[in-house]
């Protein structure tokens, strides 16, 4: 984080040298303050959290019938045959692997809940760059710094050295 800071203050240090007479126009805002303080996006995080919670208790749910399982196939063992002692085995293991499955479904990289939080904050974060986008170019801000994060959310494209840099490298 304090790398990133000194980072984005050093390209800043040098787009004011090479700046003409023109001075920056710089602000900054704090996007957690920006997204806990947004009704929206509350409403969205409450939502998620419904969500999850139901897919927790399902998670539990699961992991007490293989537990349930686990204990009858042991307080009966002395009573069951090697063969019926093997199908309640296979259908542990059976329900074990499920509870993996969807565990993987919903908390996994791509799962349920990486899919419905993007689902439900995706349109709220376009419509917060939306409008530092429209105060970017209204107020005449060359920069406007996440406070939060240390990064840039806007800036003027005439700052944009991204070619330059593309071109320098490909020579």
């Amino acid at each position: 984080m304090r790398m990133r800071l000194v980072s984005v203050f050093l390209v800043l240090a040098a787009l004011t040298a090479t700046a003409s007479a023109k001075e920056l126009k710089i602000a900054y805002i704090h996007s957690q303050k920006i997204l806990s303080d947004f009704q929206e996006y509350s409403e969205a995080q409450r939502t998620l959290d419904d969500e999850q919670k139901k897919w927790v208790d399902q998670a539990k749910k699961m992991e007490e019938e293989i537990t349930r399982l686990e204990g009858d196939l042991e307080s009966q063992n002395l009573l069951l045959s090697d063969e019926k002692k093997a199908e309640r085995q296979k259908l542990i293991q059976d329900k074990f692997m499920e509870y993996q499955r969807f565990q993987q479904e919903v908390w996994g990289e791509t799962g349920k809940l990486y899919q419905r939080n993007k689902e439900l904050t995706q349109p709220i974060v376009d419509k917060v760059n939306a409008v530092i986008t429209q105060l970017g170019k209204d107020g005449g801000y060359d920069f406007i710094f996440d406070a939060a994060v240390g990064n840039i959310v806007y800036a003027r494209d005439e700052f944009d050295i991204t070619q330059t840099v593309l071109d320098d490298l490909n020579k």
